[in-house]
């Protein structure tokens, strides 16, 4: 049973991907409050790509809420479809790759808070590249490959800053870890 109670609820807004919505609510404490949240039409998949010497790929994008570029692991949207084909979708779209495997590791929400997004992390091995055509309509600017441990670098420098990719590199590098020594 949810301590909130929810009164009214309106969209706001919407648009293809999203649901805004404004709820009149009785919070936990007893007030009543305004609560906005974005319903997200869709389930996102990120995904991190790892060749034969378990190298992956990032994409630096510039993202138009934050105003800058951004670099990410390849992610997107599963617009309905089954989680696997949507990461080799999204391989191929914005970084031009094709996956051998995909490996599913688990599911997160993503800004529980404000949005009902939920994403699933996934691994593509045997990853080869087969385009250098980058997907101009969301912004993406260059395709790097690097190394695992330069990613944690990345990371720790606070290079790569989206909560959601550094989600996925790290539990890649975690999973990884547990398989083998691969990563230092």
């Amino acid at each position: 049973m949810s301590p909130w109670k929810k009164l009214h609820s309106r969209i706001a807004y919407e648009n293809p991907w999203i649901l805004l919505h404004e709820d009149q609510a009785i919070n936990p404490a007893g007030n009543k409050v305004i609560y906005g949240y974005i319903e997200s039409k869709s389930n996102g998949v990120y995904v991190v790509p790892l060749d034969k010497d378990n190298n992956t790929y990032i994409i630096r994008q510039f993202r138009y809420p934050i105003g800058r570029e951004s670099w990410e692991c390849v992610a997107g949207r599963t617009d309905g479809e089954p989680v696997e084909q949507a990461a080799r979708r999204e391989l191929l779209e914005e970084a031009g790759l094709k996956a051998q495997e995909i490996i599913t590791l688990g599911k997160m929400d993503s800004l529980p808070s404000v949005s009902n997004l939920r994403v699933t992390l996934c691994i593509a091995t045997g990853v080869t590249k087969i385009s250098d055509q980058l997907d101009k309509t969301d912004g993406i600017l260059e395709v790097k490959k690097v190394s695992l441990p330069k990613v944690r670098n990345m990371i720790l420098a606070g290079e790569i800053q989206s909560a959601e990719s550094i989600a996925a590199f790290l539990t890649t590098i975690v999973y990884l870890e547990a398989q083998t020594d691969t990563v230092q």
